[in-house]
């Protein structure tokens, strides 16, 4: 009896150390998963290491700011913004692809439906990159920015007219669209600041853990709703900041600066994270203007 006691205590401690797999199938340790680092260390650096050096991508549609950049889920598709100074400074939306993730992108083409005076900017994907969602001021709906998306009946293929998003869109600029876990649960700059909803569901209600009085932009969430990186004027020059929660039910925790890309410099804004969590964009403005910037671990 005593044998068979100690033997269940082992399998029990073993079981409490087997490694658990993220949404990317990465292997990851208990308190990992958790978000749990004693020295305050983001925990995926643990696993995959430091950050390479980011960067810029050469997309140049234009001499304009280039910005809102988002890839796709394979790598091969690079969506983003270009202030229009021949439409007022509008945003129009484009997309550069290329053949691998090792090759350079092509020349950018802008989506058919960005619209001449109109601006559509923060383009966010759906994790099967079928649908695009996108903030436009274009007419139809409650005012300002609101969100709009379009599908798509394959990768790469022709985009649908695009359509008012239910739920996130109320008289406030609504911008930086993010769904997460099966597509329902939202993050979205809503004014100044961030907010949280459901799609189909009432207006978004800011998340008064992430906002600050600055203002806050760039919203993105890993696909387990657990994680959000976002930009913040909370830091001079604005920077990246992340922060986690234990669930889709539980609080986020203080959000704490990025500070891997501190040495490029510059405004950061905008970030991006792959699935696998080895490759990040992000937008910098230490070149005197908005450019992508991309690093990989």
């Amino acid at each position: 009896m005593g044998r068979c006691l100690v033997l269940g205590l082992v399998l029990m401690t073993s079981a409490c150390n087997a490694q658990l797999m993220d949404p990317s199938g990465t292997p990851t340790d208990a308190s990992t998963s958790r978000g749990d680092a004693s020295d305050g260390a983001q925990p995926d650096a643990f696993m995959l290491g430091p950050w390479g050096a980011p960067v810029p991508i050469p997309i140049a549609a234009t001499a304009a700011n280039e910005d809102d950049g988002t890839l796709s889920s394979t790598g091969l598709e690079l969506f983003f913004s270009v202030a229009n100074t021949a439409d007022g400074n509008r945003k129009d939306l484009y997309v550069a692809t290329r053949a691998t993730t090792s090759a350079p992108f092509g020349a950018p083409t802008k989506l058919p439906f960005s619209l001449t005076g109109t601006s559509e900017e923060t383009p966010r994907l759906a994790p099967n990159d079928k649908t695009i969602y996108f903030a436009s001021d274009r007419a139809g709906g409650p005012g300002g920015l609101d969100i709009y998306q379009a599908t798509r009946q394959n990768v790469m293929g022709a985009w649908s007219t695009p359509a008012l998003v239910a739920g996130p869109n109320t008289t406030l600029n609504e911008k930086w669209f993010m769904p997460c876990g099966m597509g329902n649960d939202y993050l979205v700059v809503a004014g100044p600041d961030l907010a949280a909803g459901t799609i189909g569901g009432g207006a978004p209600t800011m998340v008064a853990e992430l906002s600050s009085p600055q203002a806050e932009t760039g919203t993105f969430l890993t696909a387990d709703c657990l994680t959000v990186y976002f930009a913040s004027a909370r830091s001079v020059p604005t920077g990246i900041f992340t922060a986690h929660r234990a669930s889709n039910a539980a609080p986020w925790q203080a959000p704490t600066p990025v500070t891997d890309f501190a040495t490029l410099g510059g405004a950061q804004e905008d970030p991006w994270l792959a699935a696998d969590g080895r490759t990040f964009v992000f937008v910098s403005s230490i070149s005197g203007s908005k450019n992508i910037y991309l690093s990989t671990r």
